[in-house]
């Protein structure tokens, strides 16, 4: 079936503070800057979007994303038809895949609305009302992070995600003391985010085996899946990966070397919803579980990777806490978090309100 046609579209980018600062192995982050796109069909209907750029993973910079979602935009309001192969096919070449998420997840909000269909129901779902996720530690000190491992588990959270890789032998120790902290029946997650080298991954997945770890995540350099392939062998945890996998194409060259049990989704990383499923459907041909990961979304664009992780049955695993990391947001309602539990927004689209007085003091660059 043809949706309605775009008429009008806006593109800003905007940055979101985090509430301190975020440490993976790949870097440290204070804030994050986000793609926030507004279309408005025929019928009248609104839609908001949200994309979160990654120059290290993705090779995208604030312009070039800029440029890409206006792109986008010009295409839409041109276009005489659209269908959801046409907007697939749309954002899935375009040059920065993080712009193209923002772009379609406005359009398929705005859809969603016009038609009084959740998103969920939109992506061919739900499959589930709900989804437990983690909540990510930056990398600090082993005794830092187990106080904060502690302070979450007193929130409500069960399952915690330690962001590992800058020193092997510290590492062990941060998952120890984090394990040592929370006792039994809190499940632990670790990402080294390509910071080991494989002979390092081998003996730092050996030792921290006894913690009960539940997978490791992207524990080598994302193209090395003769590394990848080895330590997977080796290892008595599961092996995820995140950034070796962007397209449903790459899944099947994991798979083919027996590289990994668990692929990382990421909207940003697909160019959007629909490529994400796409990803989902690769993997589950491929006998591959799946996570679905973020990026530095907001509420906006988080709502939206909900929506998908409750729509399709092989995503079983959940890292959707960018936005309980921010100080600050434009976005409210659409997805709500308890402890963490996170539930399917109520009423039609991504049920998220954009405060456009905050969206305008928070922007960088403005809609032209």
């Amino acid at each position: 079936m043809s949706w309605p046609r775009i008429l009008e579209v806006e593109v800003f980018c905007a940055e979101l503070p985090y509430k301190e600062a975020f440490t993976i192995a790949l870097g440290t982050s204070v804030k994050s800057w986000n793609i926030v796109v507004r279309v408005v069909t025929e019928d009248g209907a609104e839609g908001w979007g949200e994309g979160s750029p990654s120059l290290i993973v993705l090779g995208e910079t604030r312009g070039m994303a800029t440029a890409c979602a206006r792109s986008l935009a010009e295409r839409l309001v041109e276009a005489e038809e659209l269908s959801l192969e046409h907007l697939y096919e749309m954002c899935a070449s375009a040059a920065s895949p993080s712009a193209a998420a923002a772009v379609e997840e406005a359009v398929l909000d705005a859809w969603a609305r016009g038609a009084g269909l959740s998103m969920a129901k939109l992506l061919g779902g739900p499959y589930r009302r709900s989804i437990e996720t983690d909540v990510t530690i930056g990398i600090m000190k082993p005794e830092e992070q187990a106080a904060r491992a502690v302070k979450y588990v007193e929130e409500g959270f069960r399952i915690l995600k330690l962001k590992l890789g800058t020193d092997p032998e510290e590492d062990v120790e941060r998952v120890r003391a984090v394990r040592d902290a929370v006792g039994e029946g809190i499940r632990i997650r670790v990402d080294a985010n390509q910071g080991w080298s494989v002979e390092e991954a081998i003996r730092v997945i050996d030792r921290i085996a006894c913690y009960e770890v539940e997978y490791v995540e992207q524990p080598v350099r994302w193209d090395d899946l003769e590394g990848l392939a080895r330590v997977r062998r080796e290892s008595p945890i599961p092996i995820a990966v995140d950034e070796t996998v962007k397209r449903a194409e790459d899944v099947f060259r994991v798979a083919g070397r027996e590289a990994a049990d668990i692929v990382n989704i990421k909207v940003m990383k697909s160019g959007g919803l629909l490529g994400a499923l796409r990803v989902a459907h690769a993997s589950e041909a491929a006998g591959l579980s799946n996570m679905i990961g973020c990026m530095g979304e907001g509420r906006l664009g988080i709502t939206g990777a909900v929506c998908l992780a409750a729509s399709a049955r092989n995503i079983v695993y959940y890292d959707l806490d960018s936005d309980i990391l921010l100080a600050e947001d434009y976005a409210t309602g659409g997805s709500r978090v308890e402890g963490g539990q996170r539930y399917l927004p109520e009423g039609p689209g991504l049920g998220v309100d954009v405060d456009r007085a905050k969206l305008r003091r928070l922007a960088v660059i403005k809609s032209a």
